[in-house]
């Protein structure tokens, strides 16, 4: 209590001036959140002219039978993908932490050449195709398995780890395999939930590898059919029994809508990883 009643004038303005400029910070932050919901409730579209509350916007994008298909979808999308991203990711960033590895220099090398240059988008097509993956949900995985990015933060935290904790575990007769999985995995918790969450917004938030590489409509993620509701809300309705009853929805209201009802998922997982987001990333961040 005595070392906070002597601090001096200019460390006191200093806290007050952080609180005021991190929580307007904050304020900027949620403002756009609280304008796309009111916005969709809004029997108008606009906030300014929110004279009613409305649920006609949610009913629309919830009217589309293929909705429930696609989340669905989309689910397993993320889920298998990111299982699928973390599979590669670990273990290729537990073998390049290691600095016996032979070649480590040259893999580490080709690694930062691809996170600064990319094939670009006719060359993925073209390999996904000669791979015989269109169609399939593997080619919204297996061309994203690693991202260089996230290998390095894992790698890096890997190498953050105490040499004396693997060592003994290999004195006690567990290989390398043993003391990834048994020693390293439940002590990196806070990397892997920060990858996770990566990954995880990541395969949910993607749309135009889905829209380029998928052309069966029942394997098409919530992303793709919310903006088919979209393209609907403005060029017409292909259902005419729901034509009366909707005609007079905004199309800022739906768009609104489509925003929140992609949104929410990831913003209901976020607060269980929250507590290793920021862990996990300055961990991986600090050596090189």
């Amino acid at each position: 209590m005595a070392m906070v009643k002597n601090r001096s004038f200019g460390s006191r303005a200093f806290n007050v001036f952080n609180y005021v400029f991190l929580g307007l910070i904050g304020l900027a932050m949620v403002f756009p959140l609280v304008f796309v919901i009111l916005g969709s409730f809004s029997v108008t579209g606009m906030v300014g002219g929110f004279t009613a509350f409305s649920w006609d916007a949610y009913r629309f994008v919830f009217s589309t039978k293929a909705l429930a298909k696609s989340t669905v979808n989309s689910v397993l999308i993320t889920v298998c993908g990111t299982a699928v991203n973390i599979f590669f990711t670990s273990f290729t960033a537990y073998a390049l932490s290691k600095k016996f590895l032979p070649g480590r220099g040259v893999l580490m090398g080709v690694v930062i050449f691809f996170m600064l240059f990319n094939p670009g988008m006719i060359p993925n097509f073209l390999t996904v195709n000669s791979l015989g993956m269109l169609d399939s949900w593997w080619s919204l995985w297996l061309p994203v398995a690693i991202s260089a990015y996230n290998m390095v933060i894992m790698k890096n935290f890997f190498q953050g780890l105490p040499d004396s904790i693997e060592e003994s575990a290999e004195i006690d007769g567990c290989n390398y395999l043993q003391v990834f999985l048994r020693i390293v995995v439940p002590i990196s918790k806070a990397s892997f939930a920060t990858i996770i969450l990566f990954y995880a917004v990541g395969h949910w938030n993607s749309y135009f590898t889905a829209l380029l590489y998928i052309n069966d409509m029942q394997k098409w993620p919530i992303q793709v059919w919310l903006r088919q509701i979209i393209v609907l809300s403005v060029g017409g309705f292909s259902d005419q029994d729901n034509l009366s009853e909707f005609a007079k929805v905004p199309q800022d209201s739906v768009k609104y809508a489509v925003i929140v009802v992609s949104t929410l998922p990831i913003i209901i997982v976020y607060p269980f990883l929250q507590k290793y987001f920021a862990k996990g990333a300055l961990l991986g961040s600090v050596k090189g």
